[in-house]
């Protein structure tokens, strides 16, 4: 794959911080903590000091929430609560609408906090409105990550899979009966076919999802690996691709084409939903295949889902005969020793 320096920008949180650097600044929290509820404990005994040392928030001068100013237990569950929430996006729902993404943050928090034994922060996010909102607000820039991910990832290597040469007409013609979605043959012009029997099964496709989704030790995929295996329904019990993950991927590739159809302007911004209708067709083209072909679906999916993990074993020996390479100039022997 060849990158390209004419990338556009994006919108729509694409731009979030790190998470180590996300802030937050909403009000003092005016809603009463869980130790002011009626029949929690004294507010002098120990326990109680220690879980309102557990649930606090420092804040800086000007009253900003910052991740990497607050304790261990508050930076882990938010951490984990951004994991947890990506997991939302590949699974549940891949286009959150504005209002939800706030209740997706929340929920993502109280499922991380209750998995976790942090009760202290799980009631607080119960009992404190001002609190939830500043967690939330630490985990919510970082639900449509992902989104920008795949989309610069399709929009770095769409000329050269498609071999549009910067042709406009190409690209329109692809995004005809969504021809970009099939594994395409080309001509001796480079003009493109679909293969109507390999759907959603292009490199295109591909290798957005590996890169984005399995890519390292820490990655989204491995974090969710059993999660892919229990959508397993074909014949080998092999892992299958998420319909939403796969809908996502294609929504992306949709918009690459798009903005290779303007020109491929450096500056161009996708709103988040800007492309919802084309995630949508997708979701249902899939739900339909699944629903009148079962068979025939479950096997694409796994293929896909087998096709990415064939990338990543491939990325992984990468590196092993990297290693290995540069090893062999090492002169161990002739080094000097103390």
């Amino acid at each position: 794959m060849m990158l390209s320096d004419e990338i556009p920008t994006w919108r729509d949180f694409d731009n979030a911080e790190s998470t180590d650097g996300t802030t937050t600044a909403c009000g003092e929290s005016s809603e009463p903590y869980s130790s002011d509820v009626e029949g929690a404990p004294e507010p002098n005994s120990a326990l109680t000091r220690s879980a309102q040392t557990i649930a606090a928030l420092v804040r800086t001068e000007k009253g900003h929430v910052k991740l990497l100013d607050q304790n261990n237990e508050t930076r882990r569950v938010v951490r984990d609560a951004i994991i947890d929430a990506k997991g939302y996006i590949i699974f549940v729902d891949a286009y959150p609408e504005l209002v939800d993404k706030n209740q997706v943050a929340l929920q993502s928090l109280l499922t991380v906090a209750a998995n976790r034994g942090v009760h202290a922060i799980k009631e607080r996010l119960r009992t404190d409105a001002q609190y939830a909102a500043h967690l939330a607000s630490l985990v919510e820039p970082h639900i449509p990550l992902l989104r920008r991910d795949l989309k610069v990832s399709a929009c770095t290597n769409i000329d050269t899979y498609f071999r549009l040469s910067n042709n406009v007409v190409k690209a329109k013609k692809l995004m005809e009966q969504h021809a970009y979605i099939y594994a395409l043959k080309f001509d001796l012009n480079n003009d493109a076919s679909p293969i109507g029997k390999k759907p959603y099964q292009g490199d295109l496709l591909i290798f957005p999802i590996y890169e984005a989704v399995f890519s390292g030790a820490k990655s989204i995929g491995i974090k969710f690996v059993e999660r892919f295996a229990k959508l397993a329904n074909n014949k080998g019990n092999r892992p299958e691709c998420p319909i939403l993950l796969l809908a996502l991927v294609a929504t992306a590739v949709y918009a690459a084409l798009f903005w290779k159809t303007l020109g491929s302007p450096g500056k161009f911004n996708f709103t988040g939903n800007q492309f919802s209708e084309t995630y949508v067709f997708h979701v249902k083209f899939l739900e339909d295949l699944k629903r009148d072909a079962p068979g025939k679906f479950h096997c694409m999916m796994a293929d896909i889902y087998e096709a990415v993990q064939t990338l990543k074993r491939k990325g992984n020996d990468h590196f092993v005969n990297e290693h290995r390479d540069a090893l062999g100039l090492l002169d161990l022997d002739g080094m000097a020793d103390d």
